[in-house]
């Protein structure tokens, strides 16, 4: 199965960020959590959902496409702290 069948880009969905394919879920949501330290098995159980080749296929993505999503993320930090907020310590769920 060819990773683009997991991951998607749709304007007007999540931005047109990168996501999982027919889910809202970021693959920078997804890749915050392996960042913080925890294993695609128990990212997993924060997507209700979503299944392990699917998480794998965004940690694959974030990967391959370190500028892109660590833009993405640098972004989302931005704009939480411009909103009064403070960059999230640990990742956030997009949902």
């Amino acid at each position: 199965m060819e990773i683009g069948k997991f991951i998607v880009k749709t304007p007007g969905t999540c931005g047109g960020r990168a996501r999982l394919a027919e889910r809202r879920i970021p693959v920078s949501s997804v890749y915050r959590w392996f960042l913080s330290g925890y294993g695609p098995e128990d990212i997993l159980e924060k997507y209700e959902g979503a299944t392990l080749a699917e998480i794998y296929a965004a940690i694959t993505y974030a990967l391959a496409n370190r500028a892109e999503i660590g833009a993405e993320i640098e972004q989302e930090d931005r704009l939480r702290i411009e909103l009064g907020g403070h960059a999230r310590q640990r990742p956030a769920v997009s949902a």
